[in-house]
């Protein structure tokens, strides 16, 4: 990289993460050009290749990045809770939470973004992110599923369910457009995701186990 001092080729790389976030976010990742993210840094299009190896490498960078803060969330909104089932709840709430405010998180597990990286990104670059997504919940999950009060006993089913209930924001998105007026789906919203936390308890009777 020569051209660059070490100061500069690191603020620059900076810079190119930053852009890649908010691009990412807003477009995704087929719509984000090469170029929207060089100009941001002040350099030509073809410099990009002396930070990265690709789109795709940066999209990983950022979602590397973006993990290790979900993480760092999750594990703040599920302590110092009462009980486990206070405690899957919460865990539950901060998942849609994410959702529904953080886009490139959405795009992640809701749109194609994935199917973008299954497609062009490195395979090790791939397994690398996978790992980091999985101990985000796995040590949560790997104890829930061992408390004899909770129904589910296989983690990857557990998995499933967050990734199913993912579509749960999109229902809303698409029923909010459709009208405008529908102020009750929040409410119905935290009624289902109440009645599907309890649903993964053996016996839960107002908060307490019977």
């Amino acid at each position: 990289m020569s051209g660059f001092t070490d100061t500069e080729r690191e603020h620059i790389r900076k810079t190119l993460i930053t852009a890649g976030r908010e691009h990412f976010s807003k477009f995704g990742i087929d719509r984000t050009r090469i170029k929207d993210l060089t100009d941001k840094a002040g350099i030509a299009t073809s410099t990009f290749y002396q930070f990265f190896d690709s789109k795709e490498a940066l999209y990983l960078t950022v979602l590397h990045r973006e993990q290790q803060r979900v993480s760092e969330g999750f594990d703040d909104a599920i302590a110092d809770n009462p009980n486990l089932h206070a405690e899957v709840t919460a865990g539950f709430e901060y998942f849609f939470s994410e959702l529904e405010s953080n886009r490139l998180y959405y795009n992640l597990i809701v749109m194609d973004d994935i199917q973008q990286l299954f497609s062009r990104a490195d395979d090790s670059e791939l397994e690398s992110f996978y790992e980091a997504q999985q101990k985000t919940f796995r040590p949560h999950i790997q104890r829930w599923i061992t408390a004899d009060e909770f129904r589910v006993d296989d983690p990857a089913e557990l998995f499933d369910v967050f990734r199913l209930l993912a579509f749960v924001v999109v229902g809303k998105e698409r029923f909010k457009r459709v009208d405008a007026e529908a102020s009750g789906l929040d409410t119905a919203h935290e009624t289902l995701m109440k009645t599907i936390v309890h649903g993964l308890f053996v016996d839960w009777k107002q908060g307490v186990m019977i």
